[in-house]
This record gives structure tokens, C-alpha cells and sequence, in this order.
């Protein structure tokens, strides 16, 4: 499937949650779904198995989430599996979980950091970024070394970098400028 009929499925299964007034809930339950479906390779295995049949698949899909899902869910299972469509599911959802966002205005940072940060200093991070961006921030921190000290940020196409490297490598530029 391609991503127009990925991004189709997923803005019906969006437009469905909005309407009914559950958005927070239909969200959490594309991540509950996701969730299974990239820790557990055997379950994924199954649910893309070419030779296992579509109702087979959907029964297995009932069993695991009927009654913990938002039943559109099923539907969406039964939808995609009928139309062979098994490998586009995590796509879909994923896709759906963009949507959530981009509606409540949520974007990830992802942070580069020397070292650890200890919660006060992601907070405050979160805080610089979100009134930048007139946005909320969720931030997913990685550790990178190269980096010296300080962190590098990169938010909705944006870089925003603090970190010691950075400030070396400008003033290396300047000194080379001023040397020739």
C-alpha cells in the first residue's frame, strides 16, 4: 500500500475519533496497538504472514484487543486485513498518531546531549522550545559524547544547538576568517 492509502485510512480512523469526541482515547489506543506490534516480532510475524488466512487474523485481533480498543479498531483491522493490506497497519497507525499531534499542536524534540539530563534541565528545555514554537513538546533524549557539553535540539525542522561543539566549530570559523 502506499502512503496516500495509508495517510486515507488513517485520517478516516482520525476523522471518526474526532467526531466522537474520544481523539485522547483512540490515540492511545493506536499507541497501545503500535506498541505490541514493534516489541512482540512473533505477533507481527503473524499478522503479516501471507499464508495465514484474514479471518484467521482478525480472530487473533479480537481476541488480543476486543473490548480494549475503541471497536472502530476492529473495524480497521478487519478493513485492512480483508484488502491485504496486513504490512500497511503500523503505517496507518503511526500515521494516525501524527494527526494527534499535529491537531493538539504537539511536536518531539529530539535532544543530543553530552550527558545525562536530570529532569529539572528537560523541563526547562521543554519550556524554551514550547514558547518558541507556541507548541507542546514531548522530548526524546539521546546521549552523544562528540558533543562535548551543552545539547543540540531538533524540533519541526528547526536545530537549535547549544552544545560546546558547536560554539568551538564557530569560533574555528571566525579565527580562519580573521587569519586570511
Amino acid at each position: 500500500m502506499d502512503q496516500i492509502a495509508v495517510l486515507r485510512y488513517a485520517k478516516a480512523l482520525f476523522e471518526i475519533s474526532v467526531e466522537k469526541n474520544q481523539l485522547d482515547e483512540y490515540n492511545q489506543a493506536a499507541k497501545d496497538i503500535l506498541a505490541v506490534l514493534n516489541s512482540d516480532k512473533d505477533f507481527a510475524a503473524i499478522v503479516n504472514h501471507r499464508a495465514i488466512s484474514a479471518s484467521d487474523k482478525m480472530a487473533t485481533m479480537q481476541t488480543i484487543f476486543e473490548g480494549k480498543v475503541p471497536e472502530d479498531f476492529i473495524g480497521l483491522f478487519s478493513l485492512i486485513f480483508k484488502r491485504g493490506r496486513q504490512r500497511e497497519l503500523a503505517g496507518v497507525l503511526a500515521r494516525f498518531e501524527d494527526l494527534y499531534k499535529e491537531h493538539k499542536r504537539i511536536a518531539v524534540a529530539k535532544i543530543y546531549s553530552a550527558q545525562p539530563l536530570d529532569d529539572a534541565k528537560k523541563a526547562e528545555i521543554a519550556a524554551v522550545l514550547a514558547k518558541k514554537l507556541e507548541k507542546t513538546i514531548e522530548l526524546e533524549v539521546m546521549i552523544d559524547p562528540t558533543l562535548i557539553a551543552g545539547f543540540k535540539a531538533e524540533v519541526d525542522g528547526y536545530v537549535f544547538d547549544a552544545s560546546t561543539k558547536n560554539q568551538i566549530s564557530k569560533l574555528t570559523k571566525q579565527l580562519m576568517t580573521a587569519a586570511k
